[in-house]
């Protein structure tokens, strides 16, 4: 077997190996050896030689110590340590919520260029996930109470509340002004409820998530070596958005007298209620099938909240990486990587209520971090 390694230093060792044997007396004091481009050692017992590569056969395998540029594509396939939060939508016997979407196994890809030299690599990489997301659709059994009627009017059915989504309908539905309207007098949701037979409500729910990597790195690399140390920088997005969409037939079931037949503008915007905006439409709250607060009902309502975050990490990184076996046709290798990162984050939370057909009320707002 043949080598050719392009290396002054190698090629003064491999020098004096093929001399090894001749007379000492051989030898001058101000023996000058000229550097070669390369070195070919024959491993048959008694012959050596060296010399440039040219001189080498076609059975020597030469090294070289010119730069080396390469550029990889790799398929990647990546799952998630968990999904999004577990967050209940709504409560009941139909709940829903964000737990466990988007953490199954998804694929990407990963491209890489570099430039190895004798001692050390240099090498950049960028890698992108963005199809870990995931869709909940479909239609309700029951209706949902915004308030406290599920222990009377709703009895059985979903709901909302302080631990749910849409936080801010609870709020409102509860709102007690000891002075203004009282929307405890009446058990608020969505039907079916009672003796209105109301379509039941629909609902969507999507989960997005998208991912970018980039890394550069320099490694300590002799060509020689299964061992790669290396030290570089690292930077990583990760944006995600939840949102819920849920639609249905307003209605207000009174359970003492003063009701005042649907939920209030005050009640949606008072700052110990939803604490909402009017965004468009009539300041008139949303009306049951009375239609005591303007306009003609029931009020068909869709109900949304979105919630956005991205998170920028950048850091520190160290690299151990490990040849574990080589052939003509393939290798295996090992990679381990740790670091130090910043990780700044923002996020906004958004939340709308729409009155649909007989309303054009919408109620919002907009919280940002």
């Amino acid at each position: 077997m043949r080598r050719l390694v392009k290396s002054s230093l190698l090629s003064l060792f491999a020098a004096g190996y093929a001399s090894f044997g001749a007379p000492l007396e051989s030898y001058s004091a101000d023996l000058e050896i000229e550097p070669v481009s390369g070195i070919c050692i024959e491993n048959s017992p008694g012959i050596s030689s060296y010399g440039p590569g040219n001189v080498c056969d076609s059975d020597c395998r030469q090294v070289s110590a010119d730069p080396f540029y390469y550029f990889d594509v790799d398929y990647l396939f990546w799952s998630r340590d968990s999904g999004s939060a577990t967050r209940p939508i709504i409560g009941g016997p139909q709940a829903l919520n964000y737990g466990g979407t988007g953490s199954d196994f998804e694929s990407g890809v990963r491209l890489k260029a570099g430039a190895a030299f004798e001692t050390f690599e240099l090498q950049f990489s960028w890698s992108r996930i963005d199809n870990w997301n995931s869709t909940q659709s479909g239609q309700l059994v029951n209706g949902i109470s915004f308030d406290s009627g599920i222990n009377t009017s709703f009895a059985g059915a979903n709901f909302i509340n302080g631990t749910t989504g849409f936080r801010s309908l609870f709020a409102a539905a509860e709102f007690n002004p000891g002075g203004g309207p009282d929307e405890t007098l009446e058990d608020e949701g969505l039907g079916p409820v009672g003796i209105f037979a109301d379509a039941a409500p629909t609902f969507n729910v999507q989960y997005r998530s998208d991912f970018n990597d980039y890394e550069f790195i320099t490694k300590f690399a002799p060509i020689t070596s299964r061992i790669k140390f290396g030290v570089g920088w690292r930077h990583a997005d990760l944006d995600e958005l939840m949102s819920a969409s849920i639609n249905g037939t307003f209605r207000a079931v009174d359970n003492a007298v003063g009701a005042n037949g649907g939920l209030s503008h005050a009640a949606l915007t008072a700052a110990n209620g939803g604490n909402l905006m009017l965004i468009s439409g009539a300041a008139d709250g949303f009306d049951d099938e009375t239609g005591l607060l303007g306009g003609v009902g029931p009020d068909m309502l869709n109900l949304n909240e979105r919630a956005s975050t991205t998170n920028s990490l950048d850091g520190v990184q160290f690299s151990l990486d490990l040849l574990v076996m080589e052939s003509d046709r393939f290798l295996i290798d090992t990679i381990l990587k740790v670091g130090a990162y910043n990780n700044k984050t923002t996020g906004t939370f958004v939340e709308t209520y729409s009155g649909i057909g007989n309303d054009n009320s919408v109620y919002g707002r907009t919280l940002t971090d």
